[in-house]
């Protein structure tokens, strides 16, 4: 069971934060070691806490590492940082130069995901990290990357038209479609909790808003002034949706009409929706066309993964590395 892969601790730098992968010198600090490379420890409690994290995220997509899961999960993870922290050594014999702007910049976009100053402090609060040793973790995934570009994906070629073909066809019956319908909608919200005159009055204004697109006005128009719903800024446009995507109530109708059609006031649990389907797709296999442009970075991607991890084994074998 191989959970983690190098490609992620050094291309995703906000993963690296997350998990506090700090390193320390070893001669400078008393503290317990999960590994050393070059001399330079990787602490247990990193570990300890880039496990816990993994597992914590992997509940936030419903999935569940089972107990006797745990021990293979700590024993991936500990190789990803050793991998990390090779990567990083190396990155420092590159000659890349002062990165600290790229440094603050990546900082900060860390900090504009929590959406405030407050909610960043809560979490790094939460999770015992310091401010200090997240800007380290940071430093250390700008410097892996500038690495990887400039010595290692620099040196890569093109994926060429025969090998995204080859990929297409050896992954063609992945690639069925099923019906799709995009549509647009306007919701005007009904809470559990409505009383009955709540109700009404949200009836009689979706009501009202079906006749005057009746009478010839704008969806789109009528959906970002009135729909109670976040696609209200599009226009009400969903985009393009198969079954099971949806509420059944919404789904039957969507499926039910013809495109340019619009629907009756559709009641869910959701309140009040009028639907307008803008298109439909019938069940079909992506045409090479569709996908070569996906294919493409697809195989990019996995090239560079393959360059990482021969890179990552290339350096294991002039290391010193010690598992504690």
């Amino acid at each position: 069971m191989r959970i983690m892969n190098t490609w992620l601790i050094a291309a995703a730098v906000v993963l690296v934060a997350l998990f506090s992968i700090t390193s320390c010198n070893a001669a400078s600090q008393k503290e317990a070691f999960a590994a050393k490379v070059n001399g330079v420890g990787i602490k247990s409690a990193t570990l300890d806490a880039a496990v816990n994290n993994f597992i914590e995220n992997q509940k936030m997509f419903g999935a569940t590492v089972k107990d006797e899961e745990k021990a293979q999960l700590k024993k991936d993870i500990l190789n990803e940082l050793v991998s990390a922290e090779l990567l990083y050594q190396a990155s420092q014999k590159a000659g890349l130069g002062d990165r600290s702007k790229d440094v603050d910049s990546q900082l900060e976009n860390i900090k504009k995901g929590f959406g405030s100053e407050q909610e960043f402090q809560k979490v790094l609060k939460e999770r015992g990290i310091e401010l200090k040793d997240l800007r380290e973790d940071v430093k250390k995934g700008v410097y892996i990357n500038a690495y990887l570009e400039k010595d290692i994906f620099s040196k890569l070629s093109p994926a060429t038209e025969d090998e995204k073909k080859k990929e297409y066809d050896s992954n063609k019956d992945k690639l069925n479609v099923p019906d799709e319908v995009k549509a647009s909608h306007i919701l005007i919200k009904v809470s559990e909790k409505a009383t009955p005159e709540e109700k009404k009055a949200a009836k009689d204004k979706i009501d009202a808003l079906r006749a005057r697109l009746m009478s010839g006005e704008d969806f789109a128009k009528l959906a970002k002034e009135n729909s109670e719903d976040g696609s209200a800024a599009n226009g009400g446009d969903l985009g393009y949706f198969k079954k099971g995507d949806m509420v059944k109530p919404f789904e039957d109708a969507a499926f039910g009409m013809d495109k340019d059609q619009m629907s009756p006031v559709v009641e869910t649990q959701f309140g009040y929706h009028i639907i307008k389907v803008t298109d439909k797709k019938a069940a079909h296999t992506l045409t090479y066309e569709e996908v070569s442009k996906d294919i493409e970075k697809f195989l990019i991607n996995k090239n560079k993964r393959d360059q990482i991890n021969k890179t990552v084994e290339g350096l294991k074998k002039n290391a010193k590395i010690e598992i504690m």
